[in-house]
């Protein structure tokens, strides 16, 4: 087979097998705060939800919080306070008092699954196993064998006192968004620009889409959606001041990594666009 129709066939493959994972992917993981600025003498409380819902800041099904890490203004990294795990969305506290932003995220653990062909019938098979270890579970004789990864990162920025850029710091894995435009410094009608990395390196044909809160109230989403840039760049206006959830998707085919062969990740992040 050449590498041309070998590609198409593992493309369809993996649209084919994209159902089979969808219940585990089908509603977007957000984490909001109570506030996203702290100006009070000695520092304050602030209180998190967090959820996996379609509707924007509606709350569904409670998400794991387990994973949370509060990025400090100087790198370091701790956990919150006072964790609670309801029915329909979990809930923490942190008490922020040292100066700059923090950057607040709830990383998903990495899943794999290896999706193949096997027998007389072209039926799509799956298996949860990476290109590691994915030998040990697929049948003989199988074909046009695939492994994706998916990976989700909910996050916000919390800012005290004066804004930094130290906790924006990449990590050099999976689907990452820097915000070019401080998130202290979003405001209704002014442009915004956020880059997107994949791995360390910018990359384009991310997805994005950007929905201000109140969906319940307004006869249309008001979505915004843009795609990233060469440079990994998207850029878009906030019309109106209040809370926004972005959810951000990236899907290809990725060379010479020893676990997958193709990444489906996201960036939901929440931020808040002031008053001019």
């Amino acid at each position: 087979m050449n590498n041309k129709y070998k590609a198409l066939s593992l493309a369809c493959l993996v649209a084919a097998g994209l159902g089979m994972t969808s219940v585990a992917q089908a509603h977007p993981r957000w984490v909001v705060p109570s506030h996203f600025t702290v100006s009070k003498e000695g520092g304050d409380w602030l209180s998190f939800d967090v959820t996996a819902s379609h509707g924007t800041f509606v709350y569904d099904k409670p998400a794991s919080i387990e994973t949370t890490q509060v990025i400090m203004p100087d790198g370091r990294m701790t956990t919150p306070n006072f964790t609670i795990r309801g029915k329909r969305r979990a809930i923490f506290d942190f008490f922020f008092e040292e100066e700059g932003t923090h950057k607040i995220q709830i990383n998903q653990t990495p899943k794999y699954y290896t999706y193949y062909k096997a027998g007389r019938r072209d039926t799509v098979k799956w298996a949860e196993a990476n290109k590691a270890n994915r030998l040990t579970v697929l049948p003989e004789k199988s074909r046009d064998v695939v492994t994706q990864v998916n990976y989700t990162r909910a996050e916000t920025y919390v800012t005290v006192g004066k804004p930094s850029k130290k906790a924006m710091e990449l990590t050099g894995e999976y689907l990452e968004m820097v915000p070019v435009t401080h998130p202290s410094d979003i405001v209704e009608g002014e442009p915004v620009t956020f880059q997107f990395f994949f791995n360390g390196k910018p990359q384009a044909g991310v997805t994005a889409d950007i929905t201000r809160e109140g969906t319940l109230y307004r006869n249309h989403q008001e979505q915004i959606d843009v795609v990233s840039d060469k440079d990994g760049m998207i850029t878009f206006t906030p019309a109106v001041a209040g809370r926004y959830l972005m959810k951000s998707n990236y899907k290809g085919m990725v060379e010479n990594d020893p676990m997958y062969d193709r990444a489906n990740v996201n960036v939901h992040l929440t931020f808040e666009a002031l008053l001019q």
